[in-house]
């Protein structure tokens, strides 16, 4: 795994303004002012606060603080600068507990407002962590705005493998009903993964119509990341996306925080689709080529298991030509099948359907050809991999400087693969977006299917191999 260009914002996906809430654990903070100066790049203004506690310490990273009082936040927000300003908002001074009060809902729903009318980011924490990586809720936490959308569960990793105990787990009793540890056990991958996707867990309070991501941070070491990539596979399933963050250095419990200084994002995972494009008729080969056997099993049944080994989720099937057969092929997978009723007006007719099919938490999508049948598994999670890592629009394998097949393409070239017409896959919108190459030395990923002079040779090919 290594370290990309991409920002928080980026990786979120946030390319406007939004109101965002943080809860979790493990560098909270951290990510709040993060996202405040990656907005402060296009916005003069940004807005930070709580809905529960601030520290004296968390508050001084900002570059105005302000005290908002009950019956003046209106009067609060009128002296805001309106030029420049990363603005941290909170209420009074709690002597007890010696940290910053937070705002309460009707207060930030005044503030929300007054952010929302003038196009200003607010950023709100949703509760606290006492410096520890894990945590899990109290009865009253978090105490997340209804107007937050999304929202940013933070975790941290420097936690597996130690002990589940207060050094490493903010309410460690809490922490280990809901992963089913006893105290002292050792913090596993599964413990935090259940936690995280557990409704009085990671999920609690988050509304259904909310998007939800999940920051992994400490992931500095190669073990942390190993891990990171695990946990993403099983946390996609509850949140839209999984990000991995390294602050560029060991973690060291004894060292203090310093808000200031970035986090270098990893990778961003998301779903990632695969579709197999299996509904035309195979006129100039003269025989269905999604049917011709080849090692035990049909072409279309080989790249549609190759998908699903892979981790792409979900893996659809269009049909069109032969669609009752070529179905049939698949009928022991769990694939969606998609059948396109205009498969004879060309390839793009088939992308279009398979686009419209994908559901809004697809990150991007494999297109998969039954003809190519040297694309391997490892090649699959190669690309997912160096998509998660730049979420780059296009990427393509490239053998010996020829593209090869199958291409990915980001959720962000959706729009415009839905306007492609007549007999044309996805090149045709190459044009208008950078490639990503992904380097690989198998020279067999160019081979294809045209003939059936080549469908000779590829079983020769077994025979030899035999």
């Amino acid at each position: 795994m290594n370290a990309t260009s991409l920002t928080l914002l980026q990786a979120l996906r946030l390319s406007s303004t939004s109101a965002i809430a943080l809860v979790g654990a493990g560098g909270k903070t951290t990510a709040l002012y993060q996202i405040g100066r990656e907005y402060r790049q296009g916005k003069p203004l940004v807005l930070l606060t709580t809905s529960t506690h601030l520290g004296y310490d968390q508050v001084l990273a900002a570059e105005f603080h302000l005290v908002v009082h009950r019956g003046s936040v209106e009067e609060t927000l009128r002296r805001l600068p309106s030029d420049q300003g990363l603005i941290c908002l909170t209420a009074d001074w709690d002597n007890q507990t010696q940290r910053w009060r937070g705002l309460d809902p009707e207060m930030l729903q005044m503030v929300a407002r007054y952010a929302h009318e003038r196009s200003i980011p607010l950023i709100v924490e949703a509760d606290g962590a006492r410096g520890r990586s894990l945590k899990a809720p109290a009865e009253h936490e978090p105490a997340l705005p209804s107007f937050c959308d999304p929202i940013l569960v933070v975790a941290g990793l420097a936690a597996l493998g130690r002990p589940l105990s207060e050094e490493w787990v903010h309410r460690p009793q809490r922490f280990a009903e809901l992963s089913g540890l006893r105290l002292d056990e050792t913090i596993s991958i599964e413990a935090v993964q259940r936690v995280l996707s557990h409704p009085l867990g990671g999920r609690k309070n988050i509304p259904t119509t909310a998007k939800s991501h999940v920051l992994l941070t400490q992931a500095e070491m190669p073990e942390a990341q190993a891990a990171a990539k695990k946990l993403s596979l099983s946390l996609l399933e509850r949140f839209d996306s999984v990000i991995v963050a390294s602050k560029g250095q060991p973690f060291r419990p004894s060292t203090a925080v310093d808000f200031r200084h970035p986090y270098r994002i990893l990778a961003a995972y998301e779903p990632v689709a695969g579709v197999v494009l299996a509904a035309g008729a195979s006129s100039r080969f003269g025989q269905p080529k999604p049917l011709l056997a080849w090692q035990g099993e049909t072409l279309v049944h080989r790249a549609a298991r190759l998908a699903l080994e892979a981790g792409l989720r979900p893996v659809l099937v269009v049909c069109g030509a032969e669609g009752d057969r070529v179905a049939a092929a698949v009928a022991d997978l769990p694939v969606q099948v998609v059948w396109n009723t205009a498969w004879e007006s060309g390839q793009s007719t088939s992308i279009r359907a398979a686009v419209q099919a994908l559901g809004e938490k697809t990150g991007a999508t494999l297109f998969l050809l039954v003809d190519q049948p040297f694309v391997s598994t490892r090649l699959l999670q190669s690309l997912v991999e160096t998509h998660a890592q730049t979420l780059a629009p296009v990427i393509a394998p490239q053998v010996g400087g020829q593209r090869g097949n199958p291409v990915l393409f980001d959720r962000s070239t959706f729009p415009d693969l839905l306007r492609l017409e007549g007999d044309v896959g996805g090149r045709g919108i190459f044009a208008r977006y950078p490639l990503q190459w992904l380097p690989w030395q198998d020279e067999r990923l160019l081979f294809d299917l045209d003939t059936p002079e080549d469908y000779q040779r590829l079983l020769q090919m077994d025979a030899e191999d035999a």
